[in-house]
């Protein structure tokens, strides 16, 4: 008999802010009780475990899914986000219409930072955080729980690679979150309208416009071509003046696009030279608030910098006791099952960035981890329907895509012949393809819509502050105008003074 769906709540200690200090450890409610399927836990909402979600069968299974983020970003697009062309919600698509069962007992999401898993006693431990903002920094809830699972299934993804170079992590904006990228399109509408106040020098403006991205891959050309053409067609609609101070610089320490073939290369270099993206073949040695520092001892000045370079094994897989292979990913066998001493671990398996073969590793790409979790997910309904022999999976690769800005594209296609397009014809096969692979209708629309609105009106650069931050603007301003006007009674008076001796001259005189 499986287990029937449970969660046990404990409080955590040591944690910053109040929490109840209340406790629960059952099998829920009476709808779970009464459910005798078996409980697949998801950790991740990634390509990956999405994919997993949409395809698993909840007729069969309980579905859990435990993550950070209530949706599913289309990374692809993240890029046009940071400049406007298009809206944040147009590549996020919540979880629960990627799976609808999501709201139906005993299935659930939960938003949670998983830190441990007791594969022995089949445990996922969690915890999860109330309600923050609004003033409420102090008193915050903030709770440990469990959750018991019959089949569990890693796809919680990886995290940007920094090479250990330091003040990346603080100072350096990565591209793999929306909220990352709702920060990188605030700081670029932030250095404008900065850069436009006329307290502002002109050594500062140049800074302030200056933009670096680190990383040659198709996400930084992508971002750095999508901003040249901001800078170019939208910022002289802001000031026209500003247009000669704007700068785009592209770090690669290998060779740019260096997954396309030498003549796609080549032609990606000229097109980005061509819409003004300095290309620098060099390593970073250290990034700072306002500068980048390369490993030949240049200083790059600039206002934002875009790290763009890889990924790297999360938090929670370095802590795992499972096997890894040399870049710390999990180890699979070609069933997609959790090694352990070289030992598939029961009923674990891990999928996406995550995770890779032992023997033959895949690149952490979305195309790979889509169809990880739709495999995963049909294996899992066969194999309780006692349909399934042991599947493995098989991945050939259909070829690369990457855009150029708004009017050019490249595509080398690998199967089912050789081929390559460049060109305006390679941008529509581009936004065709991923129009298709929109995760929904709804998503379709918002983009479609957004692209052409873009088009026609121009991006959009609305800034619109966080609500802590607006209200720090507006005390700095405020202390700058009360000091300010201190300052200005006081060289009133100094005015005055020089007159007031003057007028009493001619009074002291007559007596």
């Amino acid at each position: 008999m499986f287990r029937r769906f449970a969660v046990a709540h404990r409080p955590v200690t040591g944690c910053v802010g109040a929490f109840i200090s209340s406790t629960y450890t059952g099998t829920g409610t009476d709808a779970e009780k009464k459910s005798e399927k078996p409980t697949v836990v998801v950790i991740g909402t990634g390509w990956a475990g999405s994919y997993f979600v949409r395809n698993i069968d909840p007729k069969l299974y309980n579905v859990v899914v435990l993550s950070q983020r209530n949706h599913m970003v289309f990374t692809p697009l993240l890029p046009q986000t940071c400049t406007g062309t298009l809206e944040f919600r147009s590549v996020c698509e919540p979880i629960q219409r990627v799976q609808p069962a999501l709201a139906d007992l005993p299935n659930r999401f939960y938003r949670t930072l998983v830190f441990g898993i007791d594969f022995k006693n089949r445990v996922v431990n969690c915890v999860g955080v109330g309600v923050l903002g609004a003033g409420n920094v102090t008193n915050v809830p903030v709770k440990s729980f469990d959750v018991r699972f019959d089949k569990l299934v890693l796809a919680h993804g990886a995290r940007p690679n920094t090479f250990n170079i330091p003040g990346v992590e603080d100072h350096a904006f990565f591209l793999r979150e929306v909220s990352e990228a709702r920060g990188i399109r605030r700081r670029l509408v932030q250095n404008l309208m900065t850069a436009d106040l006329p307290t502002t020098d002109v050594e500062e403006i140049k800074r302030l416009l200056h933009v670096v991205v680190v990383g040659g891959g198709p996400t930084g050309v992508e971002f750095a071509s999508d901003l040249a053409d901001f800078l170019h067609e939208d910022v002289p609609k802001i000031d026209p003046a500003l247009l000669k101070y704007c700068k785009v610089t592209l770090v690669e320490a290998g060779e740019i696009l260096g997954t396309f073939d030498l003549t796609l290369r080549n032609y990606g270099s000229r097109k980005l030279k061509r819409m003004g993206v300095e290309l620098r073949k060099a390593v970073v040695a250290g990034v700072d608030e306002r500068t980048v520092t390369l490993s030949d001892g240049e200083v790059l000045h600039c206002g934002l910098v875009v790290w763009s370079t890889g990924v790297g094994p999360s938090v929670l897989s370095k802590e795992l006791g499972l096997d890894k292979n040399r870049q710390g990913r999990i180890a699979v066998n070609d069933e997609l099952q959790v090694l352990k001493d070289g030992v598939p671990v029961p009923d674990v398996y891990a999928i996406g960035d995550c995770a890779a073969n032992i023997k033959e590793p895949l690149p952490t790409l979305a195309a790979v981890a889509s169809r990880q979790g739709a495999f995963l997910g049909k294996k899992l309904n066969r194999m309780l329907n006692g349909t399934d022999v042991k599947s493995v999976f098989t991945y050939k690769s259909l070829g690369s895509m990457v855009s150029l800005g708004s009017k050019d594209a490249l595509i080398e296609l690998k199967a089912p012949s050789k081929f390559d397009l460049k060109g305006l014809h390679a941008l529509w096969m581009w936004k065709s393809a991923y129009f298709t692979i929109l995760g929904s209708w709804r998503s379709r629309l918002y983009v479609l819509v957004n692209w052409f609105g873009s088009r026609i009106f121009g991006r959009d650069i609305t800034y619109i502050a966080e609500l802590s931050e607006a209200r720090l603007w507006r005390t700095l301003a405020r202390e700058e105008a009360s000091r300010e006007k201190a300052r200005r009674r006081a060289l009133e008076k100094l005015r005055e003074a020089p007159h007031e001796a003057q007028s009493a001259e001619p009074t002291s005189s007559k007596k």
